[in-house]
């Protein structure tokens, strides 16, 4: 299956289990191919064969789409909820993605190490640098989908804004590098 039809694949998965498993809204659904074009953005930051630790991955937006589209990723899903981390783990089974594991519980107990962080809808940047600096291999790059706002965050964890790229109206990818251990 190509990269277009593991897409929809995906996107037929999140119809199927939104209700059920409480997963995404109907109006997420209506917006899939603008969250696939945003899983792109994630992708032109993040450097060949990085390992990504995507923090509350939800449903998998971005990260089982960019696992999709950048295959050469390794990328380890925390999901808190159940639910939640049950379909991904169907998704990520049905979808044959070798390149993804998915990490049911609380993203502070994960013992692994990463220098790419991923965090879309979770919390404001420093926040989230908080709950993974256990982890952090540095430099440490943090990238969020982000409303107005997000420059208070960035100069409150003191950390180099390297890639802004415009999604829509109110949205921007945002990437930020943290240089050593706050």
């Amino acid at each position: 299956m190509n990269a277009e039809a593991k897409l929809q694949a995906y996107a037929r998965l999140l119809e199927d289990y939104a209700r059920a498993a409480n997963l995404v809204s109907p109006k997420v659904l209506a917006e899939l191919p603008r969250h696939f074009e945003a899983a792109r953005a994630y992708g032109e930051v993040l450097p060949e064969g990085a390992h990504v630790l995507d923090v509350g991955s939800g449903a998998g937006l971005p990260a089982i789409p960019l696992a999709i589209l950048r295959p050469d990723l390794q990328l380890t899903l925390v999901e808190r909820r159940a639910k939640r981390a049950a379909f991904l783990d169907l998704a990520v089974a049905r979808l044959g993605l070798e390149n993804v594991r998915v990490y049911n519980g609380d993203v502070q107990q994960w013992t692994g190490r990463t220098a790419f962080v991923t965090a879309q809808a979770v919390a404001p940047f420093d926040e989230v640098y908080r709950l993974v600096a256990h982890a952090a291999e540095y430099p440490l790059t943090l990238i969020a989908r982000k409303g107005p706002g997000w420059r208070a965050e960035a100069e409150r964890l003191g950390a180099e804004v390297f890639h802004v790229k415009r999604l829509g109206p109110e949205a921007e990818l945002v990437a930020l590098r943290v240089w050593e251990p706050r």
